[in-house]
């Protein structure tokens, strides 16, 4: 499923962030919330240890441990999921390559490696994005599912997809899709819902995964990994 950025999205009178708690979120089932980013564990694992084999090998391997052994939320102690599992798959990958190599790796080499806008760090980053956004879509198209006369999905893709075409074309395109007239305004009024329950959908992805979320935190994590402009004119 490709992450075409749709429009921002309309303003709304009252920020999601007016509502949010600054308890911990209780993540039920760590380990399927450690999957959901299994990709983002095999790109950065891939960028540290450069080797294609050996990286799905470490991978597979620290999410087979976290399978077995289960994952712990709670050891988190700044903040951060993202920072607290990367430190973690870190450890693995580095592990791995002094053991193939046999020798201490050179303080250079860490240093290319742990350093805050390192190639790793970025890839890190953007798979994160993309398996968070990825994450969304998801949970819009089973919002769709779940809700009569909803369409939230079908008009966000069609616009995120072509996002030049007229309101009477997304129309007719979507006709065609459900085997039944949708009118242009009609279009445009889920097109503006299908927009705010999606920058809702990305904040509450992102809280989860922060210790304290307050309308800072988040708003700063919005920032760090590049989704503010689905969620601008919403949080505003």
């Amino acid at each position: 499923m490709s992450n075409v950025t749709p429009k921002p999205m309309d303003a709304t009178p009252k920020s999601v962030l007016e509502q949010i708690s600054t308890c911990w979120p209780m993540i039920h089932n760590p380990v399927q919330f450690v999957m959901r980013y299994a990709r983002a564990i095999q790109k950065y694992v891939t960028a540290i240890v450069r080797d294609p084999h050996d990286s799905e090998e470490v991978a597979q391997d620290f999410l087979v441990q976290v399978f077995d052994k289960g994952f712990c939320p709670e050891n988190v102690s700044r903040g951060r999921f993202r920072d607290y599992l990367k430190s973690a798959v870190r450890y693995v990958a580095i592990s791995h390559l002094r053991k193939r190599r046999s020798a201490e790796l050179s303080e250079e080499m860490l240093a290319s490696i742990v350093q805050p806008d390192s190639d790793a760090d970025r890839a890190w980053t953007s798979e994160w994005h993309d398996c968070l956004l990825e994450r969304v879509w998801q949970s819009l198209e089973l919002h769709q599912q779940q809700k009569a006369e909803n369409l939230f999905y079908s008009v966000l893709r069609l616009h995120a997809e072509n996002p030049t075409a007229s309101s009477d074309e997304h129309a007719a395109r979507l006709s065609e899709q459900l085997g039944r007239p949708v009118r242009a305004d009609a279009f445009r009024q889920q097109l503006r819902r299908a927009r705010k329950h999606f920058a809702k959908l990305i904040v509450a992805e992102v809280r989860q995964t922060l210790q304290e979320p307050s309308a800072e935190t988040i708003e700063q994590e919005l920032i760090d990994l590049d989704l503010m402009p689905f969620v601008r004119e919403f949080l505003s």
